[in-house]
């Protein structure tokens, strides 16, 4: 209980996203979630600077850092009144407790949880650094060293202030993204669409998600922080004319949880220019992504743990595109008849705004593409790509459904 405590107090962090103005016009529940994932980029933004100037991130020290981020936090700002009681919230609610019954008896759990996600936090933590020697050493070559670090650094400051690491709380955290990602969707898509439409349309993405996350068993790995960051910077540009600078914050996120989040973070920045065409803006929506990409990179090749990243100049296997194709229509089924696609996809029936969808759509069709590209570096793909399809398609399906509410404003 007091892991799972010291995830969500990594919101302290993020309070300073409420002088945001866009974020100071949704409701309270959006708030605290955007919170809580943009305070996910700082407490690991500071945990990582602890470490390249040799400062060991203790319970002491990452407390001291969440005073000084409190510091400058409006926190007596009158909160927003929470949205009033419309259709669909009753299903997302038990959406969420289906979850909890998957998650405490341990049916989601992720494979890469207990072989890498997991192990990174607990050195993190035991070390009171990011432990370069355990990332270079030869024999855990399989664990992905070079992986952005920004869910091991969650873990480690968890297990700070636990004073240990907790499997059961790293599965249950998958709840708690699962929650903030619906109720950060609702809070920004609330001030287009209303609050029926808003929370109709947010009982579907919580359906859509937590299937997925069951169907693909990922509990405890990198996805769910992924799709947090993928719906709020999809959703603030989405549905607001002024969500450059929380979308900047959410592409850094995505960007340090994953590699396939760097794809993501250039598809955003097409997909703005365009539909926005609005070139400064949208360089410098992708800086914070840049810097913390290219820092880490250089932190890795500078202690010899370069794994993945090395591996886009692979040559591609362009004579595997049939098979490919084949593998992936045949598992983006989710074992239910395409059900999760025509979730998105029938809403479009009924558009009455495709100019506004215009921008989700591109980046749905941009993450298939970008799928694709990454499975012609490998050779024979058939395994890995049964392995792990139905977890990546979860992002277009995201931006599918994301479309599919603003067109229907």
């Amino acid at each position: 209980m007091i892991w799972v405590i010291g995830v969500l107090l990594v919101t302290g962090f993020g309070f300073v996203s409420w002088r945001i103005p866009l974020v100071g016009r949704v409701d309270a529940g959006a708030r605290l979630a955007i919170a809580f994932a943009c305070g996910c980029v700082g407490v690991a933004a500071v945990m990582f600077a602890f470490t390249l100037v040799h400062l060991p991130f203790t319970r002491g020290t990452l407390l001291v850092a969440l005073g000084l981020f409190l510091a400058g936090a409006p926190l007596t700002r009158r909160f927003a009144p929470p949205s009033p009681r419309g259709a669909g919230r009753g299903i997302w609610g038990a959406v969420l407790l289906l979850t909890a019954y998957g998650l405490l008896t341990a049916r989601e759990t992720c494979g890469d949880l207990i072989y890498f996600w997991g192990p990174k936090g607990q050195r993190f933590y035991v070390a009171e650094k990011i432990d370069v020697a355990f990332l270079a050493f030869p024999h855990y070559s399989l664990m992905h060293p070079d992986y952005p670090p920004l869910l091991p650094l969650v873990y480690a400051f968890a297990s700070s202030v636990a004073h240990g690491f907790s499997w059961w709380g790293a599965l249950f955290s998958m709840l708690i993204l699962l929650a903030a990602t619906v109720l950060a969707f609702r809070g920004l898509a609330r001030e287009r669409l209303g609050n029926d439409r808003a929370n109709a349309y947010a009982a579907l993405l919580a359906a859509l998600l937590a299937y997925g996350y069951a169907r693909s068993m990922v509990a405890g790995a990198g996805e769910p922080m992924l799709l947090l960051f993928e719906t709020i910077a999809v959703a603030a540009l989405t549905f607001h004319d002024d969500g450059e600078v929380l979308a900047a914050i959410a592409l850094a996120g995505a960007a340090w949880t994953k590699v396939e989040g760097a794809a993501f973070v250039a598809i955003v920045v097409v997909a703005y220019l365009l539909t926005r065409r609005r070139v400064v803006r949208a360089v410098a929506m992708a800086v914070p992504a840049i810097v913390l990409v290219g820092s880490w990179l250089l932190f890795a090749l500078k202690n010899h743990f370069i794994d993945q990243y090395a591996r886009a100049g692979e040559r591609m296997h362009l004579e595997s595109l049939g098979l490919i194709a084949r593998v992936m229509s045949r598992q983006a089924s989710y074992g239910a008849f395409y059900l999760p696609w025509l979730a998105g996809a029938v809403p479009f029936a009924f558009a009455k705004n495709w100019r506004r969808a215009a921008l989700p759509l591109i980046v749905a069709a941009g993450l298939v593409a970008s799928t694709i590209y990454f499975y012609l570096h490998g050779q024979a793909p058939v395994w890995w790509i049964e392995s792990s399809v139905e977890r990546v398609l979860l992002s277009p399906l995201m931006a599918l459904l994301v479309a599919a509410a603003a067109a229907s404003e």
